[in-house]
């Protein structure tokens, strides 16, 4: 019945009169939506009971040098259109657009802003603030680059107050140039240290907007995921967030450093500092180009592509978890973190899957990986006995899984605040059967599916939205993420592994792919 009401609700947001209503309640004007913040007064808009106000500036910084707050201005800022973002070393990094939806957007060095959507302005609202770091690794992306970033959905069903954020990115975040001077001291992470001086101007303004500065959860996908561990290691943003959200964030936690995506050691940091400044000329160069010149020098100069990343040593930062460890300042903080099952390995023919027998995928199988090939598919199906025979074929290297639960057991070691674990394996019908990929999740948590029909799957669509988006706001406003439409969600420990298995049914399993991941190390070899 309450699957129902819901599927009901969201439906007749197709229909011609529902979608004028909302248009009637959308408001611009002097005098309305305005707020003081503490570096002046800015002025958003209203739509469907949203207020919302984009592009507001929270810092500013000279290239390579730590962020500092913004200079205050007078008068009122309107604040109704996006800022910019920052200029990208690759703005088509998506394997296939109708996935993600991207959008491109004007690109500047000058990028330090974020948007809010909030439902009040009272001071005394005090509502839970969700702060969104985007994906995209940390070379790439924007708060707006997927059109399912938007939080007005979140803020209106889910009586949070939203952010998201953009930062500075590849090069203009994380070249390190420390070997030639104090004044370079932090440049190798200061593109982390913009998300440190954006939680600050939260702090110092976000109860102006409703929201409470001592409810702050810090969550993000993919490389966002991986600027939250960064986050959590850096002692300059303690007590800035209060809760941790990763999502398919954690790319490795044991093994090497250099030439793995969103890792590196600073003595490679620095040798390609010293190439690229060769490239230039001197730092002075590079420091003066102009932006378009800096962003082309960096493939002329590296043949063989890298992956930008934050530097250890630079600016506050140890290292990642799987560097330096769990920092145990951080064990009072409640985290989920968890991803998709197939994340970079789904399918990429457009047959029916649901035709696919399993003796065509055994067969397929035992060809790859002989003798071994029927046992991984009888594990597979004993792990999943819900999903189709053919994603048997999808799950090597079942990226990030393993590393999240080593990252879950190191967290569950402090004995301080929960962690909590998920895994997705929910099923799209697009292009004839899509097990869950990376980046599935983002219209589920922020609340847009139905204009995502890459996502659409029947019924199932709005069961799994209602799960996953109050899943992930029950556990910003309480740091416990259960609730009525929800199996019980245990925490993970050791000796409870508990992961929420989202699908259909979703259902909370206990080590329930330990044989699975076994037989697909060996597989990898």
């Amino acid at each position: 019945v309450v699957y129902q009401r819901v599927s009901a609700f969201r439906r007749p947001l197709f229909q011609k009169e529902e979608k004028m209503e909302r248009l009637k309640n959308f408001v611009c004007r002097d005098g309305f939506a305005e707020v003081n913040t503490n570096a002046g007064r800015i002025r958003g808009f209203m739509e469907n009971d949203v207020y919302t106000f984009l592009g507001i500036p929270y810092g500013k910084a000279k290239r390579f040098k730590k962020a500092e707050p913004v200079s205050p201005w007078k008068g009122t800022l309107t604040a109704t259109t996006y800022g910019y973002t920052c200029p990208n070393m690759d703005d088509n990094f998506l394997p296939d657009e109708i996935m993600g939806m991207p959008r491109l957007w004007h690109s500047s060095e000058d990028c330090l802003n974020l948007n809010i959507w909030t439902t009040s302005l009272d001071k005394e609202a005090q509502k839970p603030v969700m702060v969104f770091l985007h994906g995209g690794g940390y070379f790439s992306g924007s708060a707006i680059h997927l059109t399912c970033y938007e939080g007005k959905e979140q803020a209106l069903l889910g009586d949070v107050v939203s952010v998201t954020v953009n930062h500075r990115l590849n090069v203009l975040g994380f070249l390190d140039l420390s070997q030639y001077g104090d004044d370079f001291r932090e440049s190798g992470n200061v593109g982390i240290l913009d998300l440190v001086e954006a939680l600050k101007w939260v702090q110092e303004n976000i109860a102006s907007f409703g929201g409470n500065p001592d409810n702050v959860t810090i969550y993000g996908h993919s490389g966002g995921g991986g600027k939250v561990t960064t986050l959590m290691q850096m002692p300059c943003a303690d007590g800035l967030y209060h809760k941790a959200i990763i999502m398919s964030g954690i790319t490795r936690m044991e093994g090497p450093v250099d030439g793995l995506p969103m890792r590196i050691t600073r003595e490679t940091a620095q040798k390609n500092a010293r190439i690229l400044v060769n490239a230039a000329g001197d730092t002075d160069k590079l420091q003066s180009m102009p932006v378009n010149e800096l962003m082309a020098l960096v493939p002329h100069t590296f043949k063989d592509y890298f992956f930008w990343s934050p530097v250890p040593g630079a600016g506050d930062y140890p290292g990642d978890p799987g560097q330096a460890g769990i920092r145990e300042e951080t064990g009072n903080i409640p985290v989920m973190i968890g991803n998709a099952l197939c994340e970079f390995s789904g399918p990429a023919d457009s047959q029916d899957k649901s035709q696919v027998t399993e003796g065509e995928v055994v067969k397929k199988l035992s060809e790859k990986y002989g003798l071994k090939g029927p046992a991984l598919y009888d594990i597979y199906k004993k792990t999943y006995p819900n999903l189709k025979p053919y994603y048997a074929l999808t799950l090597i290297p079942m990226a990030f899984r393993q590393d999240v639960n080593l990252f879950s057991e190191k967290r569950a070691d402090l004995s301080g605040a929960p962690v909590y674990e998920y895994l997705l394996t929910y099923e799209s019908a697009y292009n004839g059967g899509t097990i869950s990929w990376h980046g599935v999740e983002l219209p589920f948590v922020f609340h847009n599916a139905e204009d995502k029909g890459c996502v659409f799957n029947g019924e199932q669509t709005w069961i799994t939205q209602e799960e996953i988006f109050n899943a992930w706001i029950h556990f910003a406003k309480y740091g416990n993420p259960n609730h009525d439409l929800l199996p019980k969600w245990d925490p993970f420990t050791r000796e409870h592994r508990a992961c929420m298995v989202f699908g259909a049914p979703s259902a909370c399993r206990v080590n329930h792919d330990e044989e699975l991941l076994s037989i697909i190390n060996e597989l990898k070899g």
